[in-house]
């Protein structure tokens, strides 16, 4: 469902305008959360939890349209390396709060304190937030009046303008030709092919520390300090690393950039990615001290915050048209992807041991560097060859940094 809701944001937010989806997506998800919390019925739960994960997706699935709205283009890279640290950061502190919360109180407790975030996240879009669209092709005296900010908030005003932003067949239609072109395509893939084990190994990482350490719930609340702390330190690094990589890259290439310079941060996160997996596998089958099986883990994690930030970038920069479209595809691959393996993985460990089975997770990592050196090599090329995401519609014509032919 997070990445159905994905889909449904990024289309909405071109048609419908940016403010509204996030507030009425947010609300509902704040309604969700309270039914899960108060339900007394386990199909009752199931539902209220399907339309949370629903409803629940509109900063991850939307929040590289707001950067690109909003920052210029050498801000990109730390802003979204702030936006992807809360992402990766989410999974990993809610149970973390949710296992000492559980070790004193009822199953009930958890969802109360996340309605509680969510409400709190409610208030301050409807205090701060305000529409970032700015359509850069009209003239000033025919650009939409600005005038109720509560209108905005309700997506009255965009509504009004509507016809400057296309049709609604043509906003549906976005993703879909974000999808065809060949380098999200192929950014895609090595989103699933990476970055789906996150999901899955945090889903079941509590049963492996169960079955393989003894732990109990408040061990394994302090246990997930452990990517947590990683994934502050691959956005501190990160903070740095990914400006630094492009200010080395243009001093090489005559001040001029292209958007594959980014990739290079994955020659850096794939040993991390790679090596962190075939470890934690080794740690849970020979049983190693837990300390080692920490590290393995903040290794893995510490690698998808850096090589997220580049991915990301990349496909922003080589798509700045279309920022939604383009991450909302990696976002589905990482949720879809992450949460089908859960399926699987803590069978596939029982019957062929967790050393081979996490041994091939990395195996499939190290592999999915090849994606990163095609696109390299020839992302430029497919770039041209395909042209511009063909949106058809008033959107503005970005600015594009200069770059090579």
């Amino acid at each position: 469902m997070l990445g159905a809701g994905g889909l449904f944001v990024v289309a909405f937010s071109a048609y419908f305008g940016r403010l509204p989806v996030l507030f009425w997506f947010t609300l509902i998800a704040f309604i969700t959360a309270v039914w899960s919390a108060a339900v007394d019925t386990f199909n009752s739960f199931l539902l209220a939890r399907l339309l949370n994960a629903f409803f629940s997706t509109a900063g991850q699935a939307g929040g590289l349209i707001f950067i690109k709205d909003v920052f210029f283009f050498h801000q990109y890279a730390r802003m979204i390396n702030i936006w992807g640290f809360a992402i990766i950061l989410a999974p990993y502190l809610g149970p973390c709060l949710a296992a000492f919360m559980l070790s004193t109180q009822d199953w009930g407790m958890p969802f109360w304190v996340y309605s509680v975030e969510v409400g709190v996240a409610v208030i301050a879009i409807a205090t701060f937030m305000d529409e970032t669209y700015y359509d850069r092709q009209i003239p000033p005296s025919k650009q939409p009046g600005r005038h109720s900010r509560f209108m905005r908030l309700i997506g009255i005003e965009q509504f009004h303008s509507r016809h400057l932003r296309g049709t609604f067949g043509q906003a549906m239609m976005r993703p879909i030709q974000a999808l065809l072109k060949i380098p999200v395509f192929l950014s895609t893939l090595y989103y699933v092919a990476t970055f789906s084990w996150v999901v899955g190994t945090n889903s079941t990482m509590t049963v492996f520390l169960m079955l393989s350490y003894g732990f109990g719930l408040k061990q394994i609340g302090y246990f997930y300090f452990t990517p947590i702390v990683a994934a502050i330190l691959g956005n501190l690094i990160g903070y740095w690393l990914h400006d630094l990589i492009v200010t080395l890259y243009m001093r090489s290439h005559r001040g001029r950039f292209e958007s594959e310079a980014r990739l290079w941060a994955g020659w850096l996160a794939t040993p991390f990615l790679a090596g962190g997996l075939i470890l934690l596998g080794f740690c849970l089958q020979k049983r190693f001290h837990y300390m080692v099986t920490s590290v393995a883990w903040g290794l893995y994690v510490f690698g998808t915050m850096i090589a997220s930030v580049g991915v990301d970038a990349y496909v922003l920069d080589s798509y700045p048209e279309g920022p939604g479209e383009v991450i909302m595809w990696l976002t589905a691959a990482r949720t879809v992807g992450g949460f089908l393996i859960t399926l699987f993985e803590v069978r596939w460990a029982a019957r062929s041991g967790a050393d081979v089975s996490f041994g091939i997770q990395g195996g499939q990592c190290a592999a999915a560097f090849l994606i990163l050196l095609l696109l390299q090599v020839y992302g430029k090329r497919l770039r041209h060859w395909q042209g511009p995401l063909p949106f058809g519609n008033k959107l503005d014509k970005v600015w594009r940094p200069q770059q090579g032919r």
